[in-house]
Formats: C-alpha cells, sequence, structure tokens
C-alpha cells in the first residue's frame, strides 16, 4: 500500500506481474507520481477488497490506463483509482458482469481530459457501484435526447433489462459537460457526440477477447 507515494519524479512504474492479490494490495501505490507517464501490465482476473483502489490518485502525466481484464470484482476494488488524472482521455474496458459494493465508485472523478465513456455490461447492479463514477468529468458530453451533435446511444446496462441497488448510480454524470448531468436512470438510453471503438492488445498470459468496445 502507497509504496511509491508522493514520487514525483517516478516516469515508469515496476512491473507487477502477479495473479494473486490481497486485500488493498496495491492501494494508493501510484499516488501524486505526478510525472508518471505510463502504467504497469496489470494481469490478475480475480481482485479482492480495495486491491486497486486510489492507485493512481493525481497521477497527472498518466495518459493511457492499464487495461483491467478483471472478471471477477470484489468490495472498493476500483474505487477511486484514476481520481485527478487530468491527462487520461480514454478510460479502459470494462468487461466484468458480476459487479460488487462500490467496486467503480469515484473511478475517474475529476479526470478532465476524459473524452469517452466506458461501456458497461452487467445487469445486476450492487450498491454504490457506480456512485461518482465520472463525476467532474467536464469533456463527457451526454443527452437525455438524440438531438445535434447527440447521436451515438449510451445505456446501463449496454442491452437487456438491469436491475439497480442502494445509491448504485448517484450523481454518476454530475459536473460533466452535456446537456444531461446527475444521476441516469437504468435501462434509459442517452446519447453521447459519437461511439469509439478501439482494439486493444491482449497480453499472452490473458485468456480474454481482444476486442472491446467504449462510447
Amino acid at each position: 500500500m502507497a509504496m511509491f507515494s508522493g514520487c514525483s519524479s517516478l516516469k515508469t512504474a515496476p512491473a507487477l506481474p502477479t495473479t494473486t492479490l490481497c486485500g488493498e494490495c496495491y492501494a494508493w501505490m501510484f499516488e501524486w507520481c505526478t510525472s508518471l507517464v505510463s502504467a504497469p501490465a496489470l494481469p490478475a482476473t480475480t481482485l479482492v477488497y480495495g486491491c486497486y483502489s486510489h492507485m493512481f490518485d493525481d497521477c497527472l502525466s498518466l495518459t493511457n490506463a492499464p487495461l483491467l481484464p478483471a472478471t471477477v470484482l470484489a468490495e472498493n476494488c476500483y474505487r477511486a483509482m484514476f481520481t485527478r488524472c487530468t491527462s487520461l482521455k480514454t478510460p479502459p474496458a470494462l468487461p466484468a458482469t458480476t459487479l460488487a459494493p462500490e467496486c467503480y465508485a469515484y473511478m475517474f472523478m475529476y479526470d478532465t481530459g476524459l473524452e469517452s465513456l466506458s461501456v458497461l455490461p452487467a445487469t445486476v447492479l450492487e450498491s454504490g457501484c457506480y456512485i461518482e463514477m465520472f463525476y467532474g468529468c467536464t469533456k463527457i458530453k451526454i443527452s437525455a435526447t438524440k438531438t445535434g451533435s447527440y447521436t451515438a446511444p449510451y445505456r446501463i446496462p449496454t442491452s437487456g433489462t438491469g436491475s439497480t441497488a442502494s445509491n448504485a448510480l448517484n450523481w454518476m454524470f454530475t459536473n460533466t459537460g452535456g446537456t444531461f448531468t446527475g444521476t441516469p436512470t437504468i435501462n434509459t438510453t442517452y446519447y453521447v457526440p459519437y461511439l469509439l471503438t478501439y482494439k486493444i492488445t491482449i497480453p499472452s498470459s490473458i485468456n480474454l477477447n481482444s476486442s472491446s468496445s467504449i462510447l
């Protein structure tokens, strides 16, 4: 925990090859590493409590998020993972379909450079799972209606009929830059300016489909 916190001159992170994690093992690991430009690969597919919580807090120079291949999440596992990463423009793909309480809470809060949204395929939401996830991401633009430049549909969940939980979606899009802000409604289609699809390269040690999409 907090192993390199405050190392403002650190530009390249060490390799983190382990696939077996323990509670809060990488929490706050690179907090305030303001010169960090690249993140280490994170190959674990089964997460534990708080394992990546606040991992890249205030990494102001981070331009690319690491691949997050985990399909088994845990409470607080990604909590505030990229808060105030103001150089980050594209979020990582989030393939998990089974969530945990507050798993994505505050994940991209105040990422003022972020321009697109992650596809969220899970149909059963958990308490606080998306709370304030994109709060303060001023370049994120969402509309409740299809109008003008808002032409690409965005929905939670991506498809199917979802069920929500306490505070699951609260303030998810508060202080974003579109005509719709605040708390979205599950199973409701919103609109964003464009749909971004990209292909990611999966390390050979990870057995996942190599194509992912985000909005």
